[in-house]
């Protein structure tokens, strides 16, 4: 990706966490942020074959889309460009027809990175698919700004463990076969991950540890170098979900080796306009524009648009809340 363009990936570890409709009014937040300033955003839907962004910007589906470019019917993403009701505003659709989509294949993503830049966009927002493949993991580590977004519950945050720890090994991999001499400890990472597979990244960093010190020091600060973004989706302040939540903290910087490249963008609470919104094929920002869920996105928007950091090193605290923090739900 060009590095003047400011790119947005917004990934889950699973389905129906509302990543969508994150994506959907985080883009439609920072266009209007745009308004006064100039410059545009696009938001693609990268949710090849199951995808519904265009529904939640109000946007009726197109005959062309993301899959008729992967397939090669369409040369050029800017002929599947689509404006929205939001100014500032515009839409690469993807399908959700049942049809057989696509692949995100190393060409395909090749293309994908080449001509995005070149469409005049100042910030693009992609929203991905669900899961760990390796064209989401590829199209995640390549934007600026990487967020993840997880619902406060134990189900969604056991998913998001793995995608965020699958990502993390993506990444080590792509950073070692930067250099030549790094070669050995790429081959030994991914023997060691060949044999223990279900080692988290701090008991990889130990197992190579045993076989180069200076090999683990260098990983660790590969790790250091991934910057994650968390937005809590549909929170409603109960008490099991604060014990999710500082839970999946705690176990995020103990056994993933996550220190001050974390950080937490905001928390979304559930709001029933958002049902309203879609039932009714509008953003949400556009049709509840004072609700709680739209004021935390505008908030979300705000941070990330100023580069805003709540912490150095990110907590995770709740009013009134001295919990101490207990094992993780999926390791009891």
């Amino acid at each position: 990706m060009n590095d003047n363009l400011f790119t947005v990936a917004v990934a889950g570890g699973k389905g129906g966490v509302g990543k969508s409709v994150v994506s959907a009014n985080l883009a439609v937040a920072l266009a209007q942020r745009r308004e006064q300033q100039g410059g545009w955003v696009l938001a693609v839907d990268l949710d090849v074959g199951c995808g519904n962004l265009n529904w939640c910007l109000g946007v009726a589906d197109a005959p062309e889309n993301i899959n008729h470019f992967l397939r090669g019917e369409v040369p050029h993403l800017k002929d599947l460009i689509r404006t929205t009701e939001q100014p500032k505003l515009s839409v690469i659709c993807s399908s959700y027809t049942g049809v057989p989509p696509a692949e995100l294949t190393p060409e395909n993503r090749r293309r994908l990175k080449e001509q995005l830049p070149r469409l005049g966009a100042e910030c693009l927002v992609l929203d991905l698919g669900a899961g760990t493949s390796d064209e989401v993991l590829d199209l995640f580590l390549g934007a600026k700004e990487k967020i993840i977004v997880v619902n406060p519950d134990p189900l969604s945050l056991q998913n998001a463990f793995v995608f965020i720890k699958i990502t993390i090994l993506r990444f080590l991999e792509g950073e070692l076969a930067r250099e030549e001499f790094l070669a050995p400890v790429r081959s030994t990472l991914t023997r060691v991950i060949q044999e223990q597979e279900n080692l988290d990244v701090r008991q990889l960093i130990d197992e190579l540890k045993q076989w180069d010190r200076m090999a683990a020091y260098v990983l660790a600060g590969f790790v250091d170098d991934l910057r994650l973004r968390l937005v809590v989706n549909m929170y409603q302040h109960d008490e099991d979900e604060k014990s999710y939540l500082q839970s999946f903290h705690a176990t995020l910087f103990r056994d993933l080796c996550l220190r001050n490249n974390l950080s937490y963008l905001g928390f979304v609470h559930a709001d029933p306009n958002v049902k309203k919104a879609l039932q009714g094929t509008s953003p949400l920002l556009h049709r509840f524009p004072d609700s709680p869920a739209s004021r935390d996105i505008q908030t979300i928007a705000q941070r990330l648009a100023e580069g805003i950091e709540l912490d150095n090193i990110p907590q995770l605290h709740f009013p009134g809340d001295d919990q101490a923090v207990r094992r993780p739900f999926w390791k009891r």
